[in-house]
């Protein structure tokens, strides 16, 4: 349908962004689902602090369970020279670490700011 305003030609049905409203039964249909919604029971209010602490046990993340340390006979798979050199290696590391930990606190101090695993680390590196 075409209206004629001021000579322009106003389609009046496509202006409606709704479309076309429903008639008879059918709107009557819609607006009982509607009233049913509105009547429904509240539900019970939950605590903020109750959400809260929901939320932050929800972040934690659960910590793999470690298995305990094996230990190994290691003359099954080295010779005692072997095992008795070895043992050198690693004493002398352990020697040699624990002079660049005493080199990290006359260099920087005691209240350097650094943690005792920085120190370590920076103690293992230097070797």
């Amino acid at each position: 349908m075409t209206n004629n305003i001021n000579r322009i030609g106003i389609n009046a049905n496509s202006v409606n962004p709704y479309g076309n409203q429903p008639k008879g039964s059918e709107a009557k249909a819609e607006e009982k689902p509607q009233e049913q919604a509105q009547v429904a029971p509240q539900k019970a209010q939950v605590k903020a602090d109750d959400v809260l602490s929901y939320m932050a046990q929800q972040a934690i993340v659960a910590k793999p369970q470690v298995a305990a340390q094996k230990t190994y006979d290691i003359s099954k798979y080295v010779t005692p020279e072997q095992a008795q050199r070895i043992a050198g290696f690693v004493t002398s590391f352990e020697d040699k670490v624990a002079e660049g930990l005493l080199a990290i606190d006359a260099e920087f101090g005691p209240n350097s700011g650094l943690t005792e695993q920085q120190k370590y680390e920076i103690a293992a590196k230097m070797v």
